[in-house]
């Protein structure tokens, strides 16, 4: 336990640097893949393989993770079982999962590397969401790594009515991988850590206590629990394994990189203060609906007041942005403002004290429930009705979708 801790306080740095102030930085594959081709080559040197990357060899499950519990007859049957369903009613989702995991697999290539984690890794997301950045399972879990809200808080991400950087590709990914190796200190062996990454490592030790604290913590004690754990952790080694085996079949390979979608590219900034994405939008030169796709973790298209908050703009504009964007007037940057609920509040006063409808009030703050409002709750205001006219994104699309996956 002592070792656990020592290694997550080692890891905090890691998350905080990734939200320390930028000026203007080119955020993309490029730049991440530039700080660490030497370990990047140094890994597949090694390994001496590519794990159904752009060459199309074959990745074997088994060497990636490094267990002859992947052999195990019953693991073996549920990886089949999962490539059956793939090649078949579920080909549809993983194909599109493939394609746009092309968007983002040379940065969490970069990051696997730089923690030396196994380059399989990379197709976590594609189980976990498609590759569908956008992506909130029922149980409310979000993002490329469907991290739960109280997770993502506790790794150092932001999660709050105006902010969720589980939807910030970079951000969630810098923070799931801190987390993957956390858990693999923990329980010193692959399958357990994953089944710990789904399932929680709290139920995975109450488990282990119960039914094999006596036994080594290696793979072949998640065997011995497995019957043991929900369906959904007990399946989650055997898709892992299927999705690794099923990118690296020659075949689906060659197939998927023919159809990936191009890395993104984009500049990151910083700007001080409360902004709403139809000024920024203006600043950057680009529509706001364009805006919002490159800053999926603004959750209504608001900037917070009284910090410094990194955004993303488009490759080769973070200069021009940035000036034009101090040429707003501060109380010109934004149509919304923040009010904190103070003693007595209730939402139809606020309205009435704004003179905004109670129905866009609401509409911009979808997560308040106006009977459990609490005193310091911060409410976005919109400055006028103007601003929640009927093709506004602000009063259509408030939040991330929620959807369980596959879309595009």
């Amino acid at each position: 336990m002592n070792r656990w801790l020592t290694r997550f306080v080692l890891a905090i740095p890691a998350v905080a640097l990734a939200i320390m102030p930028v000026k203007v930085n080119s955020r993309d594959a490029d730049a991440v893949l530039a700080r660490t081709s030497h370990r990047i080559e140094g890994s597949v040197a090694r390994n001496e393989r590519n794990c159904g990357g752009r060459d199309g060899r074959p990745c074997n499950a088994y060497v990636e993770i490094g267990s002859p519990a992947a052999r195990d007859g019953l693991i073996e049957d549920e990886v089949a079982r999962w490539l059956d369903h793939w090649g078949t009613k579920g080909r549809g989702p993983v194909q599109r999962g493939l394609k746009r995991m092309g968007r983002y697999e040379d940065y969490i290539d970069a990051e696997l590397a730089a923690r030396d984690l196994p380059p399989s890794l990379r197709y976590l997301p594609l189980i976990e969401a498609d590759y569908y950045h956008l992506a909130v399972s029922p149980a409310g879990a979000g993002g490329l790594w469907q991290l739960m809200p109280e997770t993502a808080r506790w790794l150092g991400l932001e999660v709050n009515s105006l902010v969720d950087q589980r939807f910030d590709v970079y951000a969630a990914t810098e923070a799931a991988l801190d987390y993957l190796v956390v858990l693999h200190d923990r329980f010193q062996c692959w399958f357990l850590a994953l089944a710990a990454y789904n399932g929680g490592p709290t139920r995975i030790e109450r488990v282990i206590r119960r039914h094999g604290g006596t036994r080594p913590r290696n793979d072949a004690l998640f065997g011995h629990i497995r019957d043991r754990l929900p369906k959904e952790t007990r399946d989650f080694i055997p898709r892992f394994l299927a999705s690794v085996r099923l990118a690296g079949d020659l075949s689906t390979a060659r197939r998927a990189a023919s159809e990936k979608d191009p890395p993104e590219r984009f500049d990151v900034v910083r700007v001080e203060g409360a902004a709403s994405a139809d000024a920024l939008a203006e600043a950057a030169g680009i529509a706001e609906d364009e805006f919002r796709t490159l800053n999926p973790h603004l959750r209504i298209g608001l900037v917070p007041a009284g910090r410094s908050t990194r955004l993303h703009v488009p490759a080769g504009a973070g200069e021009v942005f940035l000036a034009r964007f101090a040429e707003i007037p501060v109380g010109e940057r934004s149509t919304m403002r923040e009010h904190i609920v103070a003693p007595g509040e209730a939402l139809a006063r606020i309205a009435r004290r704004y003179g905004v409808a109670l129905d866009a009030l609401r509409t911009v703050n979808p997560d308040v429930e106006p009977r459990r409002m609490q005193i310091g709750t911060v409410l976005v205001i919109p400055r006028s009705e103007g601003a929640l006219t009927a093709g506004s994104r602000i009063a259509t699309n408030p939040s991330p979708t929620r959807s369980t996956k596959g879309r595009d």
